[in-house]
């Protein structure tokens, strides 16, 4: 049985995968343990806890299961199933790519995997990305959101340039923000996984040396300058308790995407940060997340 992968596999609306990829990093668990991918087609999510024995995947289901039931209202709606399943090394290295191909995410941006082509028309950037399996796409409404908004200041005549990527995951915001003309631009994640990939898809795209990229906790870390704009795509519970520090990380007359946020959190959200001097701007809604631009005063 040494090709096989133990695993417990939890099964949610695939809109609902970023958030608990989230969630599942405050778990003593180690990164390459979670796996996840969205099915846009059925509409289900799946997340993985990956297991060495069927002894190890019993002990983390009941481990997570009560965690899992207590997080349900930070997700939209509850958790479909949890259950044990095994999974084949070699199917499981390449199934999950079918679920992902190329999607129009802004005006001018086009996310296409590295293993697909797609040739670019009038004004298109076209941003080439493995995920990896743990990691999403940019397909979900925040990243998108954030996608979007990064175009749309590129544009304005008093667009911003530096860049800090809160949350940066598979690098996709840097990649992006460096295309639309963006710089300097610092990047970090609390999750040395992320940092792995977002490394690998920079140097692959040619644009190592043009991101600065750091593991750091946004509690705490320090970046090396204040930006004209900070995109921070995290849950809402963890952007309330940084706030102070993201806060620090925009300078003055700076802005702010705040982002990762199911709707009903949002006015929560920018009620901390109107506390910290930032006034709302804009709001948009992708489906059941709201993603911001404030300015700080």
């Amino acid at each position: 049985m040494e090709e096989s992968i133990y695993a417990v596999l939890i099964e949610t609306a695939a809109e609902d995968v970023p958030a608990l990829d989230e969630l599942m990093g405050t778990l003593d668990l180690p990164p390459q343990a979670v796996s996840s991918y969205e099915d846009l087609e059925s509409g289900v999510g799946k997340t993985f806890i990956l297991c060495d024995t069927p002894e190890e995947a019993t002990a983390a289901e009941t481990h997570v299961t009560p965690i899992l039931r207590q997080w349900e209202h930070l997700l939209s709606e509850p958790i479909r199933s949890i259950t044990q399943t095994t999974i084949k090394r070699e199917d499981w290295s390449e199934s999950w790519k079918k679920y992902f191909h190329p999607f129009r995410a802004s005006k001018r941006l086009v996310i296409k995997p590295s293993w697909e082509d797609y040739t670019a028309q009038g004004e298109d950037i076209v941003l080439e990305i493995d995920p990896g399996m743990c990691f999403g796409t940019g397909s979900h409404g925040t990243t998108m959101g954030c996608l979007q908004y990064i175009d749309e200041l590129a544009a304005a005549p008093d667009r911003p340039y530096s860049l800090i990527d809160a949350g940066c995951g598979t690098g996709i915001l840097s990649m992006a923000a460096h295309r639309l003309g963006y710089g300097p631009i610092f990047a970090f994640d609390y999750d040395p996984a992320a940092i792995h990939v977002s490394d690998e898809n920079l140097t692959r795209t040619g644009i190592r040396d043009q991101v600065e990229l750091a593991e750091g906790d946004v509690n705490t870390l320090q970046p090396p300058f204040q930006a004209d704009l900070v995109v921070a795509n995290i849950l809402a519970p963890v952007l309330l308790t940084a706030a102070e520090n993201l806060a620090k990380m925009v300078r003055p007359d700076g802005r702010l995407v705040l982002s990762g946020i199911l709707t009903s959190q949002y006015d929560e959200v920018l009620e901390r940060f109107t506390h910290l001097g930032f006034q709302d701007l804009e709001r948009r809604t992708i489906k059941e997340w709201t993603s911001g631009v404030v300015w700080k005063r």
